[in-house]
């Protein structure tokens, strides 16, 4: 059985952008749902899964960013060992363009290192996650202490430690990138070691979906329309082209050695992506790229 809270929708325009905004939210507040709302919370309601929805009652967690409830690891109890409990959500593409948003406060209260809180999303219906921290398909990822995260001793990068103010997280996509798929499912999932440690857990509140064309966070514009840096590089390498209120998407692009031999492909891949040939020896490689716009073949040197 899920539990499902929909969110619902505003439309406003910026004039000065000549663009037309949607934005969804869920503060977490009555499960009441909406016919042209297109975001559900699936919360898994079996007697291990621990995220509850109401109001939070503990010494940390006291409060909610938006009275009164909020989406958190039990109301009142700490959270148990060796627990792991998820929810998810689906946003489906309604545009071409743009940065797909997604905003939410936490608070964070879990053994460092040992527990922690994981995100990760989906673009084939839940068959395959990844996770959203230090990936090439996320646009942005944002908001939190650095000191707040860490990889847990199960391998997974998760949010974890301390954080009692709450913080304005924002993990964002591309959205022509995300048009190509039919949809993204993000997934929260917090875990727990065997040891019991009289912690708090997870709280969230006041989640927003949103596409901006002003992205949230100040980057310079770029005069060339591709660039490829650093170069040299130890092993990452970024690529960006300059931003177009259009489609606009990476059709496909090569890595080849020296001889011309390729060595790994991407397509249809997002028009701000990493790659990291830390892997190959020193030495001078080529990355062709071909965007639905123009080609370049860049030159990288590889120095470890």
């Amino acid at each position: 059985m899920k539990a499902q809270f929909t969110t619902y929708l505003f439309t406003f325009i910026f004039p000065l952008f000549t663009f037309g905004q949607y934005e969804f939210y869920q503060y977490f507040e009555s499960a009441d749902t909406n016919d042209i709302a297109v975001i559900n919370i699936d919360i898994d309601t079996s007697s291990l899964n621990i995220w509850h929805i109401g109001s939070p009652q503990k010494i940390i967690f006291d409060s909610a960013a938006t009275a009164p409830n909020v989406i958190i690891t039990d109301t009142i109890n700490y959270y148990p060992s060796n627990n792991t409990s998820s929810f998810q959500y689906t946003i489906t593409p309604w545009t071409t363009w743009g940065v797909l948003a997604i905003q939410w406060k936490q608070k964070l209260d879990m053994d460092f290192g040992k527990d922690g809180g994981m995100i990760e999303f989906s673009v084939d219906g839940g068959t395959t996650w990844q996770s959203a921290f230090d990936n090439p398909y996320v646009y942005n990822f944002y908001g939190y202490n650095e000191s707040n995260l860490d990889t847990l001793l199960t391998g997974e990068q998760a949010f974890t430690g301390l954080d009692s103010t709450w913080k304005d997280i924002w993990l964002c996509y591309d959205m022509t990138w995300l048009n190509n798929n039919d949809s993204i499912m993000v997934k929260h999932t917090f875990v727990s070691d065997s040891i019991d440690n009289n912690n708090e857990g997870w709280m969230m509140d006041n989640l927003l979906v949103h596409i901006t064309i002003i992205h949230t966070v100040n980057e310079v514009e770029q005069d060339e329309y591709l660039v490829v840096a650093p170069n040299p590089t130890s092993g990452r390498v970024e690529i960006s082209t300059k931003k177009i209120n259009e489609y606009h998407i990476i059709e496909k692009m090569e890595l080849l050695d020296s001889n011309g031999s390729v060595l790994e492909n991407w397509e249809m891949i997002p028009t701000k992506f990493f790659i990291d040939i830390s892997n190959y020896p020193n030495g001078l490689y080529y990355l062709n790229i071909k965007t639905n716009k123009e080609s370049k073949v860049a030159k990288i040197i590889l120095q470890k």
